[in-house]
């Protein structure tokens, strides 16, 4: 909202927070449009901070790796609908930001928890990066062989 609007850049943001850096190289001009911008979202938003809803994002364990990054890398993948991952081996990075912490790696097998754990960010608001399909209606995994009969 505030580059939309202000075109400011903070250095920090979460669900509850934001953090500005003002330096001695900044202007007083530019301090009082940070301040006004501020004053300004606080008005906007006043109403919704009202209603008290806080969204609880549980943060599940982190998954276990069952191949090396590097081995998941040079693996042959395939795409797949994102609630079936479950159960199969991830190919790509995915993290939330903010933090900015993957959820996954490639390498790693994918949870039922840590998919609620996106989803749950994503209603939020949250942008997820990293997947080669952003909507995350897909996800790339390694490719699953079966054996000869």
């Amino acid at each position: 909202w505030l580059r939309e609007q202000y075109n400011i850049e903070v250095e920090l943001s979460d669900l509850y927070n934001i953090l500005c850096l003002v330096t001695f190289g900044d202007t007083e001009s530019e301090t009082n449009t940070l301040i006004a911008a501020l004053q300004d979202l606080a008005a906007t938003f006043r109403n919704k901070a009202d209603k008290g809803v806080q969204i609880q994002v549980e943060i599940p364990e982190i998954p276990v790796l069952a191949l090396s990054p590097r081995d998941a890398f040079y693996s042959e993948t395939e795409v797949i609908p994102f609630e079936n991952a479950a159960g199969r081996i991830i190919a790509d990075f995915v993290m939330v930001y903010p933090p900015g912490i993957p959820i996954f790696t490639p390498g790693e097998i994918i949870t039922q928890d840590n998919l609620a754990y996106i989803r749950k960010n994503l209603e939020a608001g949250l942008p997820v990066q990293g997947p080669e399909d952003m909507t995350l209606q897909t996800l790339r995994v390694i490719k699953e062989y079966k054996p000869i009969s």
